[in-house]
This record gives structure tokens, C-alpha cells and sequence, in this order.
């Protein structure tokens, strides 16, 4: 059996390989039934039919019925045409989590003599651009305090909305921050 080196993956030369259903992965991780699956990709996608939906996801049409057939989803190929469309990951598959996002961007490195925007000061800046108006709106007072609530705010939104635990959490953290406050 020969391979090829293609965009820095190994790839089988041997039909035979290529050709043999993948094996299941057996997980204790609840991932997305076949009809829940769907209905996910129905929504992104914003197609109405199962083979628009496979279409989109850049597999042949009959994938679905496969699936169905199998009761059972090939989630590397979902995941490949996610990524494809620059859809979360976690909003397909773990939408009611709040997941934790390791801080790896707050390592500096050096190009030449430029160094590389630091991502979190970028993504903060970017927080305090649009809650700040939102603050002097409704006249909240502009301090250290309020502003990091804000941000961490902002910043833990998922696309347009935000988890309710996490909403509620914030805002508790909000009130007690007010009440310290008034009572201080």
C-alpha cells in the first residue's frame, strides 16, 4: 500500500481502504441523533429538504437515507461541512453547554521585528466599543467594575443570544456589584 502526502494529511492509495465503511465510534458523549442532526443542519443551512441539506454539507444526496438506515450520523463529514461554512461547532453540538474556552491567545509572539495583535486586548476592545454607548444609555456609571461586567458579557454570547443560565449569572453578578455599591 502506497500514500500521498495531500495538504499536509496522509492519504491511502488503496481502494480497498478507501471503500470500507468507517467503523462507529462508540462514545458516552450524547451527540446529536440522526433526526436532531437534521433538524440542526435544517436550521443552519436554511434548507428545507434532506438532500438540499446534504448538498450543502458538500455530500451526495442518498448520505441521509444512509444515516437513517444506519441510525447513525458520520459526524467527521458534518464537522468538515460545518467548518466548510464557518458554523460553531458548539452551537451544533452543545448548544444548551457553556462551554470554557481556554485563554491561548494572551501568549505574545514575535514575526520579524512586528508582533502579533494580542486576540484577548482585541476582543475586549471590541466588548467595551459596544457596551460602553449602552452604558452611557441608560447612565450606568463608568467604572472598572461595570465595564468588566459588561464585557465578560458581551463576550460570552453565543452568535446574536446567550445562554439563560449564563444571562441570569451575569445579571446576578450585576445586582450584587449594584448593591455593594449602594450600600458602600
Amino acid at each position: 500500500m502506497s500514500n500521498d502526502v495531500k495538504n499536509n494529511r496522509i492519504v491511502s492509495n488503496d481502494i480497498t481502504a478507501q471503500n470500507r465503511p468507517q467503523t462507529t465510534f462508540k462514545s458516552n458523549l450524547d451527540l446529536p441523533d440522526v433526526d436532531t442532526c437534521m433538524a440542526r443542519l435544517a436550521l443552519v443551512s436554511q434548507q428545507k429538504s434532506a438532500s438540499a441539506i446534504m448538498r450543502w454539507l458538500g455530500l451526495p444526496p442518498s448520505t441521509h437515507s444512509n444515516w437513517k438506515r444506519r441510525n447513525s450520523v458520520n459526524y467527521d463529514r458534518v464537522v468538515e461541512g460545518l467548518l466548510r461554512h464557518n458554523v460553531s461547532l458548539d452551537w451544533f453540538f452543545a448548544p444548551s453547554t457553556d462551554l470554557f474556552y481556554p485563554n491561548v491567545s494572551s501568549v505574545v509572539s514575535e514575526t520579524g521585528t512586528e508582533y502579533q495583535s494580542n486576540e484577548a486586548v482585541t476582543l475586549t476592545l471590541k466588548a467595551l466599543e459596544h457596551v460602553e454607548p449602552i452604558m452611557q444609555h441608560y447612565k450606568v456609571e463608568m467604572t472598572e467594575q461595570n465595564r468588566q461586567i459588561m464585557a465578560e458579557t458581551f463576550l460570552k454570547r453565543r452568535g446574536d443570544g446567550m445562554l439563560l443560565d449564563t444571562a441570569l449569572r451575569q445579571v446576578a453578578i450585576a445586582l450584587a456589584t449594584a448593591q455593594g455599591n449602594a450600600e458602600g
